[in-house]
């Protein structure tokens, strides 16, 4: 019980910084000028990339958008009640559901006035993006359902497929840059408060060591080692992503197009929300190495066993 109380109060914590997160992004890209300004150079940057990587990008938000979340929330399903954890699945598709309400609320509530004159005007309120916090809902929801063996695969195949919506969504000028970190940011608040919740009211928790599965048993620890490498693996795609926007550049963009601010955006979406998956799985938990030492909350509950 000391184990689930000490996750959940981590995860409110998250929860908290997360609407920090979502506020500070309201003040700064809705009500000021700056922060209009920067929105609107870094979306329109992306017409400095090549035209067909936009309409991949394009493409990869239609056919990734409703079959994802759909697929998501039916293997979150199957797999909670095939495992007897048929309360945690729930509250995990209770979440999905709370995200898209809120993101659709808070899109219709807020109110984006217009401080400059903008190459995008538009005074619809676009902030925050339904399809990232509804994909980022899902991802969350999938990490925090499955067995803890499981998670520690799970969490960094989820983070990179976070990556790639977030940079397909900007790159294809489906939402603005600020958009995006602000549904991501409404995802991990409802995750973070379900979640907790779940850890309080259920006993069909997932644990936080799990028990060795066929993944670590047929996995090499050196593929181990880098899953288990947060920054590793964020640094890493991050890397790729600038290497392939760099050279994807189109050579007769116009001038006023900045790729460098476009560059900015789609890195800090993807390193945010990257991080977000991690912090959200290392909260729950995964299994250690065999080589690394012990974790003060594997020795707690080892100890109220």
């Amino acid at each position: 019980m000391l184990t689930r109380h000490r996750q959940a109060l981590q995860l409110l914590l998250l929860g908290l910084i997360a609407t920090a997160v979502l506020f500070c992004l309201y003040l700064v890209f809705l009500r000021t000028a700056p922060g209009q300004r920067f929105d609107d150079i870094a979306f329109e940057g992306r017409k400095a990339t090549r035209l067909p990587v936009r309409r991949l990008a394009t493409f990869l938000v239609h056919i990734l958008t409703v079959p994802s979340v759909l697929l998501g929330c039916v293997w979150i399903a199957a797999d909670t009640v095939r495992r007897g954890w048929w309360r945690t699945g729930v509250v995990a598709l209770i979440s999905v559901a709370l995200t898209v309400v809120f993101a659709r609320l808070l899109k219709g509530a807020l109110i984006r006035p217009e401080l400059v004159e903008l190459a995008y005007s538009s005074s619809r309120n676009t902030l925050p993006s339904g399809h990232t916090a509804a994909v980022m809902a899902v991802l969350l929801a999938a990490v925090s359902a499955c067995q803890a063996s499981i998670r520690v695969f799970l969490a960094p195949v989820a983070a990179v497929l976070a990556a790639i919506y977030m940079t397909a969504l900007i790159g294809s000028g489906w939402h603005r840059s600020s958009d995006v970190v602000a549904g991501m940011a409404l995802a991990v608040v409802v995750a973070s408060i379900t979640t907790a919740t779940r850890l309080l009211l259920f006993e069909d928790s997932a644990n936080s060591v799990g028990n060795p599965g066929w993944l670590e048993q047929n996995l090499a620890v050196p593929v181990q080692r880098v899953l288990l490498r947060p920054f590793r693996v964020a640094g890493l795609v991050s890397l790729g992503a600038v290497v392939m926007l760099f050279f994807l550049q189109n050579p007769t963009s116009n001038p006023s197009h900045s790729l460098l601010s476009f560059i900015v955006a789609v890195l800090t979406c993807c390193l945010l929300g990257m991080v977000s998956v991690f912090v959200f799985a290392e909260i729950l938990g995964c299994p250690r190495l065999p080589s690394e030492p012990e974790t003060e909350i594997e020795t707690l509950s080892r100890g109220a066993r």
